[in-house]
């Protein structure tokens, strides 16, 4: 059995306030597009020490994609950029996991490498990446539970158990200021 790695060792400071899990994809067959332009390397603008994500075609329509996070942790994943109306997204899976190596090969087995979900803000001349508010959402779902499927983690995180329909509603939905995204980071190409 392959050993797996926890999905927050590979994600940059970036992703780490978007690790809101989904057990589903965020998008359908028929929403991925391809967009050259996304392809290359981007790194944080006005940073000393940027995180940098590496974009290159994997098949038809996916990228493979690889942070690199200030302190050199670097992480690889599957990604597919999809359009809802006129709005952009990344659904983002880790490419592989590697759980620690002491650890029991059941418990690897029990672990589910999510789909986890960006907001394109922009894609040229610079790349804006917003990730989910999971403080805001945390508190949707406190205050209306039924808005969308979820199951309770430990250590008071969550993984999205909506079907793919439901998700795209409800991040339809809730695409204005101050609700599921944050502000976007900006990048620049490296």
């Amino acid at each position: 059995m392959k050993k797996r790695n926890l999905i927050a060792v590979a994600a940059s400071a970036l992703l780490l306030s978007a690790c809101i899990p989904s057990v589903n994809p965020f998008y359908t067959d028929k929403d991925v597009v391809f967009d050259a332009r996304l392809t290359g390397e981007w790194r944080e603008k006005d940073s000393e020490q940027p995180t940098v994500w590496k974009f290159e075609k994997s098949d038809d329509k996916a990228y493979k994609v690889t942070t690199t996070d200030k302190d050199g942790k670097r992480g690889e994943f599957n990604a597919h950029l999809f359009k809802l109306k006129q709005e952009y997204f990344l659904d983002l899976t880790p490419a592989s996991c590697e759980y620690a190596t002491n650890q029991a090969e059941l418990v690897a087995a029990a672990m589910y490498p999510g789909h986890l979900l960006m907001r394109v803000a922009q894609l040229a001349p610079e790349l804006k990446l917003a990730g989910c508010d999971y403080d805001w959402l945390k508190k949707q779902l406190e205050n209306d539970p039924k808005a969308l499927a979820f199951h309770t983690e430990e250590k008071d995180r969550f993984i999205l158990t909506a079907d793919t329909r439901a998700l795209q509603r409800f991040l339809m939905k809730h695409l204005g200021e101050g609700e599921l995204f944050e502000k976007p980071c900006v990048m620049v190409r490296k």
